[in-house]
């Protein structure tokens, strides 16, 4: 990528009246030929247009580009990653895709119709697979997952209850709070008190 300075990429009769059109008439070809790329390489066509879209219609409509190399070193970036999340997420056992989609959308109100459209699976087959590996149903793991998550924002964050529910998606902060005392025992209230009270102790 870095080499790429060295080569005149926009097109010379253009560059004279219209340098901007240039770069983006570059930008675009370089999509489609990373789009073919990723076709060739397994990526859904139908997904990979979409992503084709989506970047086309955003090089149009960005007025200029500060750093031109810079914008197809993010492209090329971007396309990497959407190939290895891809077959990350196509090619892991399913109770590992499933563990991994939770805990990247730990903070959305998941649901297994969410997981079974995410990962493209049969919502039958979800808790059987995850229950098999994990020995807990997914609404479990969620529920742990959830509150593991709200633990580190009471300790690393001055956020109110009401601010970490509404951030972990609880429909109410009593909710939250009912939730985190069924799973850890405490209150949320009395497990940021304790962990600051021990870690002063420990100081």
């Amino acid at each position: 990528m870095d080499r790429l300075a060295e080569f005149n990429l926009v097109a010379e009769p253009l560059t004279a009246n219209n340098i901007i059109r240039g770069e983006k008439n570059t930008l675009i070809s370089y999509i489609s030929i990373l789009n073919r790329s990723i076709i060739q390489w397994g990526y859904p066509a139908k997904l990979a247009f979409q992503l084709q879209y989506d970047l086309v219609q955003e090089v149009e409509l960005s007025p200029q580009f500060l750093n031109f190399f810079q914008t197809i070193r993010e492209i090329s970036w971007h396309y990497f990653n959407v190939v290895k999340d891809y077959r990350f997420n196509n090619f892991l056992p399913l109770h590992q895709r499933i563990k991994q989609y939770i805990k990247q959308h730990i903070r959305e109100n998941i649901t297994l119709d969410d997981i079974a459209t995410g990962l493209n699976a049969s919502k039958k087959t979800l808790n059987p697979a995850f229950k098999k590996e994990y020995g807990v149903t997914i609404t479990q793991f969620i529920r742990q997952t959830t509150v593991e998550t709200a633990k580190e924002l009471l300790i690393a964050s001055n956020l109110s209850l009401l601010e970490i529910a509404e951030l972990l998606s609880f429909s109410t902060a009593t909710y939250f709070v009912k939730t985190f005392k069924k799973v850890t025992g405490v209150t949320p209230n009395h497990f940021r008190k304790h962990f600051i009270r021990k870690s002063l102790l420990d100081d």
